[in-house]
């Protein structure tokens, strides 16, 4: 079992989601293991979302801005 970065929510370790996006004027980039609730509401927040290999997963979503549902780029059909 792991906790979710975002709200603290406890979850299986496979059912955690990774996300990561940029954040200052460096253009720091940051990471977030997140519960697949918080994995919607954080896309829902951002203006983009793209599919990106992940670090720990193989699979991560990086978010671009921070308004409402905007452009979505997939990484290709699910089978």
């Amino acid at each position: 079992m792991a906790n979710c970065e975002r709200c603290g929510r406890e979850v299986d370790q496979n059912q955690l989601k990774e996300v990561f996006w940029e954040e200052g004027d460096q253009a720091e980039r940051k990471k977030a293991m997140v519960c697949p609730n918080c994995l919607d509401e954080v896309m829902n927040q951002a203006d983009k979302v793209k599919g990106v290999a992940g670090d720990e997963k193989a699979a991560a979503v990086r978010l671009e801005g921070d308004g409402g549902a905007g452009e979505r780029e997939s990484m290709g059909e699910r089978s």
